[in-house]
């Protein structure tokens, strides 16, 4: 892979502090909500604060897996597989109630950007066209596929009215939509632009709620804060500056991306191409995931009142008992940590590294 000289210089001037305290550095897990790596939050989660030197800045030394859901996500915080986690609010929530420790402390999406897809020509035209159908989802216990389950019984649609099939989100999926195996499919922002790129004729059903409720968070536990609050404040700032970075310059993100995963550059296509597909596939997820926050501004706030309304709403399906109050799921005791840092230092290498 080829890069220009001034992307190149300004990684490399980065390498003396890679190697200062090696030796000091914490390892960390932390589990993606999606077992594939892929163009979404793990390009400003993972890849470009690892290419960028930005964790180890922080005395960190951070490793990525992948599970199938927020569930499992916050499960494996529970269990100790991992330090931190991408997961949703609501399986924060179920963890809490059942005596868990599993805590939220930056917001990755101010909307959860999940919808429904149908082909364009689909007789579905609204959510209640669902009732009798199949509906495709990554998980059915949280995020997309809960909302939709939610929505449904809403409209007094019950799960034994319509087939819900853990399909995952992925070619196959796509694939079973194509050929009408699956009726719908319940996809985020990414996604969307993903099946965009491959030239399918798709239509977006709005799933209501989305744009009140909290979202896809960065979690940790209370053991772990308790233990290295210092390791989170340095995990949070290392995210905030990737996603920085990321939106003052997608395409050097992207590169950064596909120089930690060197497989996740199509090998069907030509860089000019692969580069304006999954810069599409970041303008959808950011179009969703930063509504409302200015260019330039801190990031990760935590919003309380849409962990109310959150808990009221899996409260009245039944996901939650409601035996705990949302704050236990949440602290923003590092916001601001998570935000200091230079701004425009990070906005000006960003920009150093355009072609």
């Amino acid at each position: 892979m080829r890069f220009g000289t001034r992307f190149l210089l300004a990684v490399s001037c980065l390498l003396p502090s890679l190697a200062a305290g090696a030796a000091e550095l914490t390892k960390v897990t932390f589990l993606q909500m999606h077992p594939a790596v892929g163009v979404g939050e793990e390009v400003f989660l993972y890849a470009v604060p690892q290419q960028l030197g930005y964790f180890r800045a922080e005395g960190l030394e951070v490793a990525i897996e992948g599970v199938s859901g927020g569930g499992p996500a916050a499960q494996g915080l529970q269990s100790g597989q991992a330090e931190f986690a991408t997961t949703m609010p609501e399986s924060v929530l179920q963890l809490r109630e059942q005596g868990g420790d599993p805590i939220v402390f930056y917001t990755l999406k101010q909307n959860t950007g999940s919808i429904v897809i149908v082909l364009e020509n689909s007789t579905i035209r609204t959510l209640a066209d669902l009732k009798g159908k199949s509906i495709g989802a990554a998980a059915f216990g949280s995020g997309g596929g809960l909302a939709v389950k939610d929505q449904l019984l809403r409209l007094g649609i019950t799960p034994d009215q319509y087939s819900a099939v853990t399909s995952g989100v992925n070619a196959a999926a796509f694939t079973a939509l194509q050929t009408g195996q699956l009726d719908a499919l319940t996809v985020w922002d990414g996604m969307r632009g993903a099946m965009e790129n491959t030239g399918m004729k798709i239509r977006a059903i709005e799933i209501p709620d989305q744009n009140k409720i909290a979202a896809m968070s960065f979690a940790t536990t209370d053991r772990f804060i308790a233990a290295h609050p210092e390791a989170v404040a340095g995990m949070c700032r290392a995210i905030a500056k990737g996603l920085h970075f990321a939106l003052a310059n997608r395409d050097a993100a992207i590169r950064l991306f596909w120089a930690q995963f060197p497989t996740t550059k199509p090998a069907n296509l030509d860089t000019a191409t692969a580069m304006k597909n999954q810069r599409h596939i970041m303008d959808r997820w950011f179009e969703t995931s930063e509504k409302g926050i200015p260019p330039g501004k801190e990031t990760g706030a935590i919003n309380p009142a849409a962990w109310e309304l959150t808990r009221e709403i899996y409260v009245k399906s039944g996901a939650l008992k409601g035996t705990k109050p949302a704050e236990v799921g949440y602290t923003t005791k590092f916001t601001d940590k998570c935000n200091d840092f230079d701004h425009a230092a990070v906005e000006a290498q960003a920009m150093a590294m355009a072609n």
